[in-house]
């Protein structure tokens, strides 16, 4: 069946009258943009009396990026309330559906990119003849709901709040040189390594942007150990500044470091400063690699570390278990 006889098509409006502010504010509502990742799709947040009621959408709506050369056609769920702009296409089920069911067509409607580009939008009706399947019976089978046993690690690993008596207390920012010990990695090439398989082997990882960076399992070399986990990847080309917790033992590609804690650090810390990292990415191109300005990036200290860090996997999971019972 066609996508318009799934949904309805909602379109988002345009930025041009809008107030947006850079940061949460009371009364604001998340502005959404064409990405391709969700974690970029936030431009802003603008106030709820200018977009108007029936332009937010609420938690668990699907939408689609509609333009954009590398972000055009991908799909995402929502996990808030929202509105978006013009560029963002919002799907209104015709029928109720499950998050699960949600998730299953914003996956399909992403594979359809191939059908697009920049000069041929997936606007209007080219959006809306989509052909998409019907939803199979595993999609909202108790098994589905029941394979992810990885929370129960993510689990583990939220720590309570730690006092830390860092020799940075009275510094707001500091270098990452100065909270890790910068490392270039075994840069290796992945089509001259064996694949593993069946869960043996190591995690290559790359300069990817997807996967945690990982983009392979390889077999153990004989004469090269694989980077201990516990650490931070950062890619100093390609997807520069992509940053990673690699928390099992890996191989890594060209031009891609790796960072060991000078001080021990929970997931939690780890996991924040991976962000830190990642919120620099603006300074740099293709053209203009980290390779050599990495340690000297500016980041938060330790005693600077905001208060709900700490615990947040805990709260994650526990919002998780709640979604898959839904």
């Amino acid at each position: 069946m066609t996508l318009d006889e799934l949904f309805d098509v909602r379109n988002g409006v345009a930025s041009s009258r809008l107030s947006i502010s850079h940061h949460p504010a009371p009364n604001h509502v998340p502005y959404l943009r064409p990405a391709k990742t969700q974690q970029r799709t936030i431009a802003g947040w603008v106030p709820e009396s200018e977009i108007g009621s029936d332009n937010i959408y609420p938690e668990g709506t699907l939408f689609v990026s509609t333009d954009g050369a590398g972000s055009h056609s991908y799909s995402y769920v929502s996990k808030f309330r929202f509105a978006c702009n013009s560029n963002v296409a919002v799907l209104l089920p015709k029928r109720d559906m499950s998050v699960n069911e949600k998730l299953y067509y914003a996956r399909c409607i992403s594979m359809n990119r191939h059908k697009f580009s920049y000069g041929r939008k997936p606007k209007g009706d080219r959006l809306k003849q989509i052909e998409l399947p019907t939803v199979p019976d595993w999609v909202n089978e108790k098994i589905f709901k029941n394979n992810f046993s990885s929370l129960s690690r993510l689990m583990s690993l939220s720590t309570e709040a730690i006092d830390i008596t860092a020799t940075d207390q009275t510094e707001t920012f500091v270098s990452v040189s100065d909270l890790f010990n910068v490392f270039y990695g075994t840069n290796l090439e992945l089509n001259a390594l064996e694949p593993a398989e069946n869960g043996t082997g190591v995690n290559f990882v790359s300069r990817s942007s997807k996967n945690n960076g990982i983009s392979a399992r390889v077999k153990l070399l004989p004469d090269i150990s694989p980077i201990q986990g516990g650490v931070l990847t950062v890619a100093g080309g390609g997807s520069v500044l992509e940053t990673f917790l690699q928390l099992e033992p890996f191989y890594s590609g060209f031009h891609l470091f790796y960072l060991v804690p000078r001080e021990s650090m929970c997931a939690e810390e780890l996991l924040y400063y991976a962000s830190c990292i990642r919120e620099n990415r603006f300074r740099y191109s293709y053209g203009r690699q980290a390779n050599r300005t990495l340690g000297g990036l500016k980041i938060p200290a330790r005693s600077s570390i905001p208060h709900w860090v700490f615990g947040s996997l805990a709260k994650i999971v526990e919002q998780v278990e709640i979604d898959l019972k839904t």
